[in-house]
């Protein structure tokens, strides 16, 4: 049921919470670019690392990129919630990876895995 409500949630949402969770000190010197190509949407956004942040936007066909990640949002969905992993995304048929794995894999790794425990600041 979760991905099902998730599937109507824009990419953006989702690439707003990457952003967040990226690791600043694991980032730090680090720069990177990432095309994430949704082959059954027709979106793609490039996400940069670059001074321990990361952005993202929609792509541009000019857009160069050190890894191309070609998923569906489903996938890409299974990967937000945890229910797919690296072995997955290099296995799956849903997936195609052009450029460097390495970096593509070196990327993920700057991300902090989410906890489900939020706190709660109170004045």
């Amino acid at each position: 049921q979760l991905l099902g409500m998730l599937q109507h949630t824009p990419i953006e949402r989702f690439l707003e919470a990457m952003a967040a969770s990226l690791n600043s000190d694991k980032a730090q010197g680090v720069s990177l670019k990432v095309l994430l190509k949704f082959s059954d949407t027709g979106e793609s956004h490039l996400l940069s690392v670059a001074n321990s942040v990361m952005l993202h936007r929609p792509a541009r066909p000019q857009d160069q990129a050190d890894a191309t990640l070609t998923l569906t949002k489903p996938f890409f969905l299974n990967m937000m919630v945890g229910e797919a992993g690296a072995k997955d995304l290099l296995l799956s048929d849903q997936t195609k990876i052009t450029g460097s794995t390495l970096k593509l894999g070196q990327f993920f790794g700057l991300l902090d895995k989410a906890d489900g425990q939020f706190n709660i600041v109170t004045p």
